[in-house]
């Protein structure tokens, strides 16, 4: 079997993301209409905001019957004469029909042609209400470019400083392609309540553009996954004086993990994180239990699992399997967007446990039993022949549908994580 290589989302897909990540705002896409179909279905995958009313709204010119990203539709004459013209055009339409705020994002041909969208925006009034990222991110990894866009949502909206609410904080770097990212969030709004912690806002996860203003009023900025949220926290902090708390560990995935994000987060802010860790107890408790209760308690020992994640999920989930359930590591393969920090942990982990061997190889390769990337991935994979099962951690994911919450950050994340392992060995 030849060498299998992962296709990753671009810089391009993480600016259309991270516009629509944003709770009243949509992604107007400039360029043709070939680059509107996959986005318009990833985009709706990762946040449903599908409503029972008129559809007849969304049946005019460049909107074509669907609600997400509308799209200027650039031809080849477009491509010679430039296409100011349809930004005037489609600008109000967008605004009568959806509202809010709007954000344009150039397709990589478009943003060659020079067309200056924000003159465009100035001269038809629409400064304080709509936007345009000017910048050709297809080259970014899409982590980079994700938080590099919702940087740009937060400067253009200029939060003034606001008197410190104590005990307050912003959740940072929690993408909508995480599986049912409104389902770890919520977990950790939880977890973080329980210590006597509130959450004010979520840049890049739900949070409105209205929310950005209160978001200046946070004590602090607590870190999921840095690589989606480094510089918007680097913002926060020069801007604002609102420092960002990050966990050594990684993202909050798996018990140990967890339970280090919530230590982290209650030392540097004074709190007491012993209900956090008590709820987190619980759910490792009855993890015990449902494992020794089962005739093949030990059968996850020596099975061998692959992770294709972003690095600060990639390092604690690697950690985790291998300490708690003695699963081998096989192979992993952090997406593009590395943080530097975390490949360092998983490179001192992994050297220690010498598995040196599982970094670099051919996944065809490696024989893994799991397989725990995207969806799309990991059933790609299965179908293969490559492994026997997926375990799903992020979109795109075209065969699994979840009616009940699956959130993978977190004492239900881990959950989650286990009764796939469990249910498919």
């Amino acid at each position: 079997m030849p060498g299998i290589k992962k296709i990753h989302m671009d810089g391009f897909t993480g600016a259309l993301m991270a516009v629509e990540s944003f709770n009243g705002t949509v992604a107007v896409l400039h360029g043709p209409g070939g680059c509107r179909n996959y986005h318009t279905f990833i985009s709706s995958q990762c946040y449903p905001r599908m409503s029972p009313e008129n559809f007849r709204k969304y049946s005019q010119k460049y909107l074509y019957w669907n609600p997400r990203m509308p799209c200027t539709y650039m031809d080849e004459n477009d491509y010679i004469n430039g296409a100011e013209s349809k930004i005037e055009e489609i600008l109000p339409i967008v605004k009568e029909v959806h509202g809010g705020t709007a954000v344009f994002i150039q397709s990589p041909g478009a943003s060659l042609i020079g067309d200056n969208i924000s003159d465009v925006i100035e001269r038809l009034g629409y400064s304080d209400t709509a936007l345009a990222i000017e910048e050709s991110l297809i080259s970014q990894p899409f982590s980079s470019s994700y938080d590099h866009t919702v940087r740009s949502l937060i400067e253009w909206k200029r939060p003034k400083k606001k008197e410190t609410r104590k005990g307050t904080v912003n959740i940072l770097g929690l993408p909508i392609t995480t599986k049912a990212w409104a389902d770890s969030l919520e977990e950790l709004k939880h977890m973080l309540a329980l210590c006597k912690i509130d959450v004010i806002s979520s840049p890049g996860a739900g949070c409105s553009v209205e929310d950005i203003d209160s978001s200046a009023e946070a004590e602090y900025n607590v870190m999921v996954c840095p690589e989606y949220g480094s510089r918007t926290a680097q913002y926060y902090e020069e801007k604002l004086g609102i420092r960002c708390i990050r966990s050594k560990a990684g993202a909050p995935v798996g018990f140990d993990a967890s339970e280090a994000w919530i230590k982290n987060i209650c030392e540097t802010m004074g709190k007491d994180p012993s209900a956090a860790l008590e709820y987190v107890g619980k759910h490792r408790l009855r993890a015990f239990n449902t494992i020794d209760k089962l005739v093949y308690n030990q059968k996850t020992k020596g099975i061998r699992f692959a992770v294709m994640a972003d690095s600060s999920v990639l390092l604690p989930l690697t950690k985790w399997l291998y300490s708690y359930l003695s699963m081998i590591p096989v192979f992993l393969e952090a997406e593009p967007g590395e943080d530097t920090d975390c490949m360092k942990s998983l490179d001192a982990f992994i050297d220690r446990a010498g598995l040196k061997g599982s970094i670099g190889m051919d996944i065809s390769k490696t024989e893994p039993h799991f397989v725990l990337a995207d969806g799309h991935m990991s059933e790609t994979l299965r179908l293969m022949g490559v492994c026997k099962a997926g375990v799903d951690i992020s979109v795109p994911d075209l065969s699994h549908f979840s009616f009940i919450p699956k959130p993978v950050m977190g004492a239900l994340g881990s959950m989650y994580i286990l009764d796939e392992i469990f249910n498919n060995l």
